[in-house]
């Protein structure tokens, strides 16, 4: 009996043990990864509060992250552009840079975008996120990291999705971090529908200098009209009792800067004279409405051509330096691994150098940054 009860006794001291453990295990893992700050993504938010702000024929939504960068979200009608920034502005030249910028997810109200999964299907080495330095088949989707920027063209599908939709969010991994900008787009119909006034109040523009350019002919023919053949007035006998009666020849309509001309009302010459003064003025009028108009088309070509100069200025610019990034970023991959390669063997043996320092966030937990090496 007492060899019995030891045996069940020894049993459930065990199975305790057991269950001890197990627990302890569980809450050791779980407080583990509570504790991991790389599993916590970064969540940034524009809300119903931001507005888009426009240009010609572009709209901007920008936010700022807790950390100061902003992200702007800029929309042409073509493509998405989201690039990231130390100041509010949305500049190239204040564009964070990264070395290794990834994007995992372009999502409308929870749902992939099909452009973005496309763009992950047709990525040169493999479809898991998009990857900084790798290309995508038609450039639909560029990985700029080294600028900053992110960009999507758009199919009629994914602008008609946008119009729809309540909100953009990107999952993007610009550091050790993910980050989750949501955007709020049920006002983007609003965008679309003020690209339309755009570009109707310039088609109106331009067919308004189109009219005006016809009524000034039209004119100018009936002036040619009045001089190739003037109507003939009736000799009409005035008393030579009464003194000579005279008669005004004013300016068309629309010349009133013009002053009428006086002349003998029964004086034919003195008419037709003050008739040709009269079309030799309206026609020194239109002739300044057409240079002025003449210019003004010469100066929006100009406008125009210089327009489009600068920006394939700024496109030849941006594939040298994504080029010469893309170059900078390999070599200073292969400098940093074998640098990260060379500290490891110092922090295997408890040690630090100051040329380890940049490489800090390699080390094991028990090595830590000396201030001495900044």
């Amino acid at each position: 009996m007492t060899c019995r009860f030891q045996g069940v006794f020894g049993a459930m001291s065990f199975i305790r043990l057991c269950i001890y453990l197990a627990i302890l295990t569980t809450s050791s893992q779980a407080a583990a990864n509570n504790n991991n700050p790389f599993n916590k993504a970064i969540v940034v938010t524009a809300g119903y509060d931001i507005n888009w702000q426009f240009g010609e024929q572009t709209a901007t939504k920008s936010v700022k992250g807790t950390d100061g960068t902003w992200y702007h979200l800029f929309y042409d009608g073509l493509r998405l552009r989201l690039r990231l920034t130390g100041s509010a502005e949305d500049s190239q030249y204040g564009a964070r840079q990264f070395e290794d910028f990834a994007i995992n997810d372009v999502q409308v109200d929870g749902k992939r975008l099909d452009v973005f999964q496309w763009c992950l299907n047709n990525q040169t080495k493999h479809n898991r996120f998009l990857e900084q330095g790798q290309t995508v088949k038609k450039e639909i989707c560029q990985n700029l990291g080294e600028q900053g920027t992110f960009a999507m063209r758009l199919t009629k599908d994914t602008i008609a999705a946008l119009e729809t939709g309540n909100s953009l969010v990107y999952e993007l991994k610009p550091y050790r971090t993910t980050v989750k900008v949501k955007f709020h787009i049920g006002d983007f119909v609003q965008v679309n529908n003020e690209f339309k006034r755009q570009q109707e109040e310039k088609l109106a523009a331009v067919r308004a200098v189109e009219e005006q350019a016809l009524a000034e002919a039209k004119a100018n023919a009936r002036a040619a009209e009045a001089l190739a053949a003037p109507a003939a007035v009736a000799a009409v006998p005035q008393p030579k009792v009464k003194p000579r009666a005279r008669c005004k020849i004013g300016p068309p309509e629309g010349y009133s800067s013009i002053k009428p001309i006086a002349y003998d009302c029964d004086n034919d010459a003195a008419r037709i004279n003050a008739q040709a003064n009269i079309d030799l003025k309206v026609e020194e009028i239109q002739n300044q409405h057409k240079k002025a108009a003449a210019e003004a088309e010469r100066k929006r070509k100009e406008e125009e051509a210089a327009r489009l100069a600068r920006e394939e200025a700024l496109r030849k610019e941006q594939e040298a330096l994504a080029a010469s990034a893309a170059v900078q970023a390999e070599l200073s991959s292969d400098i940093a691994k074998k640098m990260i390669a060379v500290c490891e063997k110092n922090w295997a043996e408890g040690e630090h150098r100051c040329y380890c320092q940049k490489y800090i966030e390699y080390a094991p937990a028990e090595i830590r940054a000396n201030s001495k090496c900044d």
